[in-house]
C-alpha cells in the first residue's frame, strides 16, 4: 500500500518529481499508468500530457484520468472521493500535522467536484486536485 500511496500523489499531479520514487515505485506506477492507458484506450501522447500536468482535452485522456482516480478510490460513482482522498494523503503525509490539515482543505475545494459522466468527472478531479494543491501549498 505504501507503493500506492506514493504513487497517488504523483497521479494527481501532486509530486513532479518522479526521480524521488523508488524503483518499485517506479515499476508500480509504469504498470498503473499500462493498464489504464490500455483499458481506456489512452495514447501514449495522453499519458505523456498527464505526467507533464497539461490538461485532458480528449476523451480518451479523461477516461485514463478517471481510471487512475478509481484505482485509488479518490472517485467514487463519478464523484471526488474526499474519504478515499483523505485515506491515502493520512499514509502518505503521517505524523505531518500541517500537512494533513493542508490535504483536508484540499479536499474541501474540491468536495462538490462530479460529473454524470465518468470521465468528465475525472478530468475535473484531477484538475482540482492538482490547481489546488499547488496553491495550497501541499505541492510545488
Amino acid at each position: 500500500m505504501k507503493t500506492l500511496t506514493g504513487l497517488f500523489i504523483v497521479c494527481c499531479g501532486l509530486v513532479v518529481i518522479k526521480a524521488s520514487m523508488t524503483e518499485e515505485q517506479q515499476q508500480a506506477f509504469q504498470k498503473l499508468l499500462k493498464n489504464c492507458a490500455e483499458k481506456e484506450k489512452a495514447s501514449q501522447a495522453d499519458i505523456d500530457d498527464f505526467l507533464a500536468s497539461k490538461p485532458a482535452v480528449e476523451p480518451q485522456a479523461k477516461c485514463f484520468r478517471a481510471c487512475l482516480h478509481e484505482t485509488f478510490g479518490s472517485m467514487k460513482n463519478n464523484k471526488f472521493s474526499r474519504e478515499g482522498f483523505l485515506a491515502v494523503m493520512k499514509m502518505k503525509f503521517e505524523g505531518d500535522a500541517e500537512k494533513i490539515k493542508i490535504a483536508n482543505e484540499v479536499a474541501d475545494t474540491c468536495a462538490n467536484e462530479e460529473d454524470s459522466d465518468r470521465c468528465e468527472a475525472g478530468a475535473k478531479i484531477c484538475k482540482c486536485l492538482g490547481e489546488t494543491s499547488r496553491a495550497k501549498g501541499l505541492i510545488e
